[in-house]
């Protein structure tokens, strides 16, 4: 009965953050889920710091494990990644000012805390994401260029900063040193066995596929709580009609990009690629990812209704 009440509860919540959220801020929606995100997560990731709460990988009393750590670090990445790209943008096009450098760096130290954390906590799959979102923000940095040479001389000089600042950052602090020495070794741990069981879990599911699926967490009959895959575990839980009907969903707003402006169209790319990334070894039922995405698609909603 809790599960059930849990359920409709994250269900309601996910119709008013795509519909009702949308109605209520209009065209500022990109800017109060960014800042709302930076407000929920750069407070504690600097009050972890000064009380150094991480043990084990990851931080005492946050997360139920290091993995979960980890894949709750991309939804704060995602914004500051959209954040980095307005910055960029302004500072390509735009007459030079002190405080964008300012913000881009303020913003290039969260980016690095993220990923420090991802490192911390071990978590692969968080940090391929992390890989995929930010190649998806320097091809649309990029692309935002359009064949011009100042922007270009702009670009090529911003980027070779940030990346020094990043290679500094790996070869000069220790910290971060000792957390890419951690996930190494984890990685050569696991060079035999990669998916950590994953595939076999994966497997039954598919052998034991009901249209109306086995029920919430069904997967304790073999001893574990998820299966390590959003899409594969929508399909145990809820059913095939279920999983179609989620794919649906995250295909129309893939399609609705052509309605978007560019800044909106980089941050559902960023938003689409990270959950996919994550989705494939986590789930994200709970995770801020998934409301971002509703975010997204309530936005799509109220464009499509401009249009008419």
């Amino acid at each position: 009965m809790n599960l059930l009440k849990n359920s409709l509860q994250l269900l309601c919540m996910f119709l008013a953050v795509s519909i009702y959220f949308n109605n209520l801020v209009k065209e500022h929606v990109m800017e109060i889920v960014a800042n709302s995100v930076l407000l929920a997560y750069v407070p504690f990731i600097f009050i972890c710091f000064q009380q150094a709460r991480y043990m084990f990988g990851g931080f005492a009393g946050v997360f139920e494990n290091p993995n979960t750590m980890g894949f709750s670090m991309i939804g704060l990445m995602v914004v500051v990644l959209i954040r980095l790209y307005q910055l960029t943008v302004k500072i390509l096009h735009e007459r030079q000012h002190p405080r964008l450098i300012l913000l881009f760096a303020f913003y290039t130290t969260i980016y690095l805390m993220c990923l420090y954390m991802i490192l911390l906590s071990n978590a692969r799959t968080s940090l391929l994401t992390a890989a995929l979102v930010t190649i998806v923000v320097i091809v649309s940095s990029i692309k935002s260029l359009n064949k011009t040479f100042l922007p270009f001389l702009k670009f090529s000089a911003l980027f070779a900063g940030t990346v020094l600042v990043v290679l500094i950052a790996f070869m000069k602090m220790n910290r971060m040193q000792d957390a890419v020495q951690s996930i190494v070794l984890k990685m050569e741990k696991k060079s035999t066995n990669m998916t950590d069981g994953r595939l076999e879990i994966w497997q039954y599911v598919f052998e034991h596929v009901q249209f109306w699926g086995h029920g919430v967490e069904s997967l304790w009959s073999i001893g574990v709580s998820h299966a390590h895959n959003t899409f594969i575990n929508i399909l145990q839980e809820a059913g095939l009609l279920a999983l179609i009907s989620y794919c649906c969903f995250l295909l129309a707003i893939a399609k609705g990009y052509r309605q978007m402006n560019d800044q909106r169209a980089v941050l559902m790319a960023l938003i689409i690629v990270a959950m996919l990334g994550v989705s494939t070894f986590e789930i994200l039922y709970f995770n801020v990812l998934h409301i971002l995405v509703f975010v997204v698609s309530g936005s799509l909603r109220d464009t499509a209704k401009r249009q008419y």
